[in-house]
């Protein structure tokens, strides 16, 4: 299937943040409601030469990318259907991105501009597709679906053959379901929306050894008794190890077995850096902070992230190299926003 695209003739708008000092630019948008896809992988192609977003144009939710270089805005996908929040971009082909239509996954070759359906989620299902993460071995993708109103599955989709095989079943309703980049392991929680007896778990990717991931022994450290809310995972892509958000006491720094230590700060969401050595983090007033992980030196990068949209999420993430930081803004709309760190000296 060939698809058509439609290109914007928007210029990026930049603007020096008051308070860190540093130019920001503003990615143009074609559509309502840009934002980036959850942090847990990059947003950006392979080549680092395209941003992948999603957006609502005439109503319908569509996955588009930024050039880098050329300042463009290009329309991905059309019609009916497209779960533009799934969207995937290999970690290694730059041309291919993959994303959910309904229950089927579909594969998008941004050099031909063909798309190829790759596989469903079979039956029973009752919805519930997640956004893909690639396996270790880049041969399979993890997804997610709920079976009926009381269980959730995980399963892994062959990429080549389109083959579907469940991995683990669950009881409670999974959530933020991610491959390790470097195991046959798949991280994922037990999602109520707040705090979980258990919240974090790891299954190996045959089925077996379903455990624990992260269990806080400390009581000094519970929000609440007896209770965890550890959220806003994601593997570091060159480590396998893991960074997380404890609610209200820090940022957490695990390796691929769950033990690690914790940044203090009240902090929202954080992502690292490929190579795990930087963290980017947002808090609840709207600021943005590059942390260096060994030492938990700080530098505030930009603000105001939601002085304009208050329910704005930054979910900031570095691109493949780590020289940019891609992250939503609402400081006066709802906007995609980058900075250049290496231009700003921090790289």
């Amino acid at each position: 299937m060939l698809l058509a695209i439609t290109a914007s003739a928007c210029f990026a708008e930049t603007y020096k943040d008051q308070r860190s000092g540093l130019e920001i630019l503003e990615i143009p948008a074609l559509g309502a409601s840009p934002s980036n896809l959850y942090y847990h992988f990059s947003n950006f192609t392979a080549d680092n030469r395209n941003v992948i977003f999603a957006d609502t144009l005439d109503g319908k939710a569509q996955i588009f990318r930024y050039e880098l270089a050329g300042g463009r805005v290009v329309q991905v996908t059309e019609g009916d259907g497209v779960a533009a929040a799934t969207a995937c971009p290999h970690p290694v082909d730059a041309n291919l991105l993959y994303y959910f239509r309904g229950p089927a996954v579909f594969e998008f070759n941004l050099a031909t501009l063909k798309e190829r359906r790759v596989g469903e989620v079979p039956l029973p299902r009752t919805g519930g597709y997640q956004q893909p993460t690639f396996s270790h071995d880049l041969k399979s993708l993890a997804v997610t679906k709920q079976r009926d109103a009381a269980n959730w599955e995980i399963g892994l989709i062959d990429i080549a053959t389109g083959a579907y095989r469940t991995v683990t079943i669950q009881g409670f309703r999974i959530g933020h379901v991610q491959h390790s980049p470097k195991e046959p392991v798949i991280f994922y929680v037990w999602e109520t929306g707040g705090y979980a007896p258990q919240r974090t778990w790891l299954v190996n990717a045959d089925g077996s050894a379903n455990r624990p991931y992260y269990a806080n022994t400390d009581p000094k450290l519970w929000p609440t008794p007896l209770k965890e809310w550890i959220t806003h995972e994601s593997w570091v892509a060159d480590t396998g190890g893991m960074t997380l958000i404890m609610d209200k006491v820090g940022i957490v720094l695990a390796d691929s077995a769950g033990k690690g230590r914790i940044l203090p700060g009240n902090y929202w969401h954080v992502r690292a850096r490929p190579d795990g050595r930087f963290l980017v983090a947002d808090d609840f007033d709207g600021n943005l902070w590059l942390i260096e992980s060994a030492t938990d030196n700080r530098r505030l990068i930009a603000s105001g992230l939601r002085a304009g949209v208050r329910a704005n999420h930054a979910h900031a993430s570095f691109d493949r190299t780590g020289r940019y930081v891609l992250f939503n803004t609402g400081r006066t709309k709802q906007a995609l926003a980058l900075i250049d760190l290496r231009a700003a000296g921090l790289y």
